[in-house]
């Protein structure tokens, strides 16, 4: 790897603590012209509700240039192979940004459609705590834990390009310090006139590339967080079925804006569950802090242990007037299914009694 110039590494050691270039890291270059054209594509992209910068960084050859023989004449030579291990590094970090922008819309359209098909199951309705939506909600955060990982490189490549910019400065400093040195012929001057316009080109795409970087990492960073509080909502939903009471079926009889879940019979229709008898465990919620779990606990555990395929009839008892005991049934709910009952084995319906003075739960088993 050819070396900086005494000087130009003074001077960047000086603004950077020792900051190398970053064509130390291993990536393959790109070759071409210095015409910028789109890499992502605009349409997956924009599928995937993400936008990123679209530039392809592609920097001009530098000029051929002969040693003259004089000092100044070998500075030239210097800032030459310092000027093209510049430009390898505007490729190298080039090509790491299309390779993570395509990606970032690849991860992100992946995303999407998963959270889509989640989306949809949901409006209709599911069986609470449904363990395929959990998969599928497994699948989107490994989607997030890729666009964390991508977030990571465009930071890295941030610092990498920051670097660069700044030994791309002091070298076109350096260059224009070097029309001062005597002894030097005509062709060297007419040398250093041509690496002085081409450093400057470098040095204004290198900070155009620092720009789109930034930009990239700070769109990034929002859609992660984005993705981040939309599956959290998402874990609720799939928790009680839908994105709400109101989306799920109701049973014959319920209360609108109640869920309702039975078990499929033989010919794959919803089959009522038949409530009587005496309930397993009834709690009243007279009070809205009423600590009844472990209650529940042993009369499930119990029931578990006698028939090990038995069903389950969550009813919330709703008084006349007054608070509605849907959500405490819909608690009871998840606590069963908490303890390890197969969410199909439990049916939660309503109903309304005119004598009951406080919203209660019952459970029920068959």
């Amino acid at each position: 790897m050819m070396k900086l110039s005494k000087l130009s590494y003074i001077a960047v050691a000086a603004a950077l603590c020792g900051c190398a270039y970053s064509s130390d890291a291993i990536f393959p270059s790109l070759f071409g012209t210095d015409v910028q054209e789109n890499s992502v594509n605009d349409n997956d992209a924009a599928a995937a509700g993400i936008v990123l910068g679209t530039t392809d960084f592609k920097p001009v050859n530098v000029s051929s240039v002969s040693d003259t023989g004089t000092f100044v004449g070998q500075k030239v030579m210097t800032f030459r192979n310092e000027l093209s291990q510049l430009q390898k590094s505007i490729r190298n970090n080039n090509e790491q940004l299309q390779n993570v922008r395509k990606s970032v819309v690849s991860n992100a359209l992946q995303y999407h459609k998963t959270v889509g098909m989640m989306e949809a199951k949901l409006q209709v309705g599911t069986t609470p705590g449904n363990p395929r939506m959990f998969d599928l909600l497994n699948s989107a955060q490994n989607n997030i834990q890729t666009m964390s990982s991508n977030l990571a490189s465009l930071n890295q490549l941030t610092a990498s390009v920051a670097a660069d910019a700044a030994n791309t400065d002091y070298l076109s400093e350096a260059i224009r310090s070097a029309y001062s040195i005597s002894g030097a012929v005509d062709e060297d001057h007419a040398h250093l006139r041509t690496l002085e316009n081409e450093a400057n080109q470098t040095s204004v795409l290198m900070h155009s590339l620092m720009a789109e970087v930034n930009g990239d990492v700070a769109r990034q960073q929002q859609y992660i967080d984005t993705a981040n509080n939309n599956l959290a909502a998402l874990n609720d939903a799939i928790k009680v079925g839908s994105y709400g009471v109101n989306n799920a079926v109701m049973a014959t009889g319920a209360p609108s804006g109640f869920i309702r879940r039975a078990p499929l019979s033989k010919a794959g229709n919803s089959a009522p569950a038949v409530v009587s008898g005496r309930p397993l465990f009834s709690v009243s919620f007279a009070n809205k802090n009423v600590n009844y779990k472990e209650g529940l606990k042993q009369a499930v555990g119990n029931a578990v242990a006698k028939k090990n395929n038995v069903m389950f009839d969550v009813v919330a008892v709703n008084p006349l007037k007054g608070v509605s005991a849907q959500n405490y049934a819909s608690d009871v709910f998840q606590q069963i299914v908490g303890m390890g009952v197969s969410a199909d084995r439990v049916n939660i319906s309503s109903r309304t009694d005119v004598a009951a003075s406080a919203p209660s739960v019952q459970v029920f088993v068959r």
